[in-house]
């Protein structure tokens, strides 16, 4: 076992101990595959930290003993007892008198499910004590993101010389995602985004078969590779052709906030008020603000703790992976956006993505 499995059950069972649980039902796929390895989905992981259980049917029990690196594998359905029978059993041959599950992922349904059973252990919601230990990411786990982060600015490379005129949106985005492939990526992040012209002041536009490529548009591309389970997060925006003062005006403000909000990220700053700066910026040059946060945490999942926006409560600390994407939006012209993923380092932020954005690249 890596000593960074060991570290983590040891910080797990404590913080179970904190909570005063004697174990913890982990649903969500992502914690899963932190704490054992395990790939698949609609299992049950039970800990305790010291001890692990995966409660699988019978389409998971092979790869869960090939892949879990200390769970004991018990199969449910025929001709085993269901789910919430076999964590019974589990909780009363070890005697577990409180068990935690995952309030923010557990379904309503599943918990009835478990009450059937529960007269034997009590049933109590838990906050996120996996997410917890996520939130900083191992020497193991930021060389995969660099991987990522790393194929993702390969295939933007590979792509430029491909844009043409009267290409749509949509064809730009499966080009993308297949250049992806090509360098070595086992899936996308998240559907890309791409939106010309007008269309880029969505933050999340869906490409569009029918949006063709034309001069004097912006492209706004937001994208990601999945590396061995770890993801990676970049927006870069450009021009097709000559671009406008405009087109130059809101790019030079998005940059300026963009890099205002990286340089801020070192330990111990607030999440909150690294957002508040960079709307400051924006603010200060007379364009609207983005509505969305400025960035978020980045790793087994593209969307995971911390969430830098208006109500973040969190503070960043050495070896946190988070975004810094802020966007300049103005309907009926287009917007742009520039995102990296950023290493939290106590020498420095440090982007992961490393495609240029120092000018605006007209094509």
């Amino acid at each position: 076992m890596h000593q960074q499995d060991i570290r983590a059950e040891e910080s797990l069972g404590k913080a179970l101990s904190d909570q005063d649980l004697d174990a913890l039902i982990v649903t969500r796929d992502a914690n899963q595959r932190y704490l054992e390895g395990f790939t698949g989905s609609e299992c049950y992981l039970l800990t305790s930290g010291k001890k692990s259980w995966l409660i699988a049917d019978s389409r998971y029990t092979e790869q869960g003993a090939k892949e879990c690196r200390q769970a004991a594998v018990v199969q449910h359905r025929a001709p085993c007892p269901p789910y919430n029978e076999v964590i019974a059993s589990i909780a009363a041959a070890e005697r577990f008198g409180r068990i935690g599950f995952e309030k923010d992922h557990l379904t309503y349904g599943q918990y009835e499910t478990l009450l059937k059973s529960a007269a034997r252990y009590e049933l109590l919601p838990s906050g996120g004590p996996v997410e917890d230990l996520r939130l900083a990411k191992s020497p193991e786990e930021i060389a995969k993101l660099r991987k990522a982060c790393a194929i993702a600015d390969a295939a933007l490379e590979a792509l430029l010389p491909k844009i043409r005129e009267g290409m749509s949106e949509l064809a730009l985005a499966r080009e993308l995602e297949s250049l992806m492939f090509e360098a070595g990526a086992e899936g996308i992040s998240f559907e890309t985004i791409a939106a010309f012209g007008a269309r880029s002041s969505m933050p999340h536009a869906v490409p569009s078969a029918s949006t063709l490529l034309k001069r004097g548009d912006f492209i706004l591309l937001d994208f990601g590779a999945l590396y061995e389970g770890y993801h990676s997060d970049i927006t870069r925006t450009f021009v097709f052709g000559k671009a406008s003062a405009r087109q130059k005006e809101i790019y030079a403000a998005t940059l300026a906030s963009q890099l205002a909000g990286f340089e801020a990220m070192l330990p111990g700053a607030s999440g909150r008020a690294i957002d508040e700066l960079v709307r400051g910026r924006i603010a200060q040059a007379g364009l609207p603000e983005y509505s969305h946060g400025l960035g978020h945490g980045v790793g087994l999942e593209i969307h995971e703790r911390p969430f830098m926006g208006r109500l973040c409560e969190e503070n960043l600390a050495a070896s946190m992976v988070v975004t810094c994407e802020p966007g300049i939006y103005v309907p009926g012209e287009g917007g742009v956006r520039i995102e990296d993923s950023v290493l939290v380092t106590a020498n420095g932020p440090e982007a992961l993505t490393k495609f240029p954005k120092d000018r605006l690249l007209e094509l």
